[in-house]
């Protein structure tokens, strides 16, 4: 049996392969000859996010038996609303920390060519965003890493590890960071970026708010303005701070609503004590507002 201490480095490693192994699926559509740019991406962003949703309806399913819609991707009534909302968050965060950074006068607005075509943008940026990042990301970190820790682990530590993991893992991602200074300050600014994304599903208690948030950040996300030479750091601090702004905003928000202990252990369900109803009901999910 699993020790309850290693359950944390176990399902952070499976989140971290199962991710990987999701955006595998883009080598594979890249062997399809004479597809154009943008076709490769909405092609490979459909693999990564039907391999991302194949594999943790796996494990949910085959390995812990349990229900695939307890990640928090279960289409609803407030599925759509809670996904454009997020949406325009995420593109607000990005426009209010840009405009942040060019008043300081470490950047100038440049807005990217790639923004120039309303239809390009919409029909390719907006769902490459959403089904190459978002979806499949979201699934594996705020839907099942931070659903099984959430039950084990008080709700502070889980919130820390989701949201550490998934900024480590942007050390090997491609940006503007050259230096060593710019490259830490890129992994600080993921670290937020997860936070604010774990803020989301636990006001929510479904990926819904994060999808679009992630995804509205990533359309606009270093694409609007120029930062001058080595202020680049200076974009990235702006960054973190907009950032983790929105994500202890959004849980003072919910706390309100529904305080919540920081520091307690969830109670094990076999510790409970309460009766068994007759109909079987789904496991509660730790820090959830609704």
């Amino acid at each position: 049996m699993r020790s309850d201490r290693l359950e944390p480095v176990w399902r952070s490693a499976l989140t971290v392969a199962g991710l990987f192994a999701s955006i595998f699926t883009v080598l594979f559509v890249s062997l399809i000859p004479g597809m154009s740019a943008d076709a490769f991406y909405l092609v490979a962003g459909a693999g990564v996010t039907a391999c991302a949703i194949g594999l943790t309806w796996c494990v949910q399913r085959v390995v812990e038996g349990r229900s695939w819609t307890e990640l928090g991707l279960a289409v609803s009534r407030r599925a759509a609303g809670r996904a454009l909302l997020g949406t325009a968050a995420g593109a607000a965060a990005v426009c209010a920390a840009n405009a942040l950074c060019v008043a300081l006068g470490a950047a100038d607005w440049a807005p990217d060519a790639s923004l120039a075509s309303v239809p390009a943008w919409l029909t390719v940026t907006v769902p490459a965003a959403l089904l190459v990042q978002a979806v499949p990301e979201e699934l594996w970190f705020r839907g099942y890493l931070f659903r099984h820790l959430s039950e084990s682990l008080p709700p502070w530590v889980t919130v820390a590890v989701t949201s550490v993991l998934f900024g480590a893992l942007h050390i090997i991602s491609q940006s503007g960071a050259g230096s060593l200074q710019e490259k830490l300050l890129y992994v600080a600014q993921a670290t937020a970026f997860g936070f604010v994304l774990v803020a989301c599903r636990m006001a929510t208690g479904e990926l819904w708010l994060a999808v679009g948030f992630h995804a509205g950040y990533d359309m606009l996300n270093e694409r609007l303005i120029a930062p001058g030479e080595g202020l680049y750091s200076v974009n990235l601090i702006c960054l973190v701070a907009v950032l983790t702004a929105a994500a202890v905003l959004t849980l003072r928000r919910r706390q309100r609503r529904a305080p919540l202990d920081w520091r307690a252990r969830p109670v094990a369900p076999a510790a409970r004590t309460v009766p068994a109803a007759p109909a079987v009901e789904e496991r509660p999910l730790a820090g959830s507002a609704v």
